[in-house]
């Protein structure tokens, strides 16, 4: 879930190329409303998004029960909110800019689902 269309069209293309299945968001709105069909391997999520908050998509993730490994990309340093997101499970960071080589090495740590991008229960990365 990413704002900033040239950087979410980058991550799209980028991981496409390598055989993962892309589902893009620009907003907090567009990201909820794809969670209600999917259920992602991975999730980039910016913090700083039109609609909202990143935090939002964290904490539906988690609302949801979803085995989701949640990344936060930001080029913001802030000790406290980073605390607070370690609270609700994130453990992964990217901080902006975006290496590319980075994405690829988290997604090689995270173990793909069998299921079909287009079934409820899919898992997909959603990149912003």
């Amino acid at each position: 879930v990413e704002d900033e269309l040239d950087l979410l069209e980058c991550l799209r293309s980028y991981l496409t190329d390598r055989g993962h299945d892309v589902l893009t968001a620009s907003t907090v709105e567009e990201a909820l409303r794809w969670l209600v069909h999917v259920s992602p391997d991975m999730a980039l999520v910016d913090l700083r998004l039109p609609g909202g908050n990143g935090r939002v998509i964290v904490q539906e993730i988690q609302k949801r029960h979803l085995p989701t490994r949640i990344v936060i990309m930001t080029g913001c340093v802030d000790l406290e909110l980073r605390r607070d997101l370690l609270a609700a499970g994130v453990t992964d960071y990217l901080f902006k800019p975006i290496q590319l080589k980075e994405v690829q090495q988290l997604l090689t740590d995270t173990k793909p689902s069998t299921q079909s991008p287009h079934s409820p229960q899919t898992s997909s990365t959603i990149s912003r």
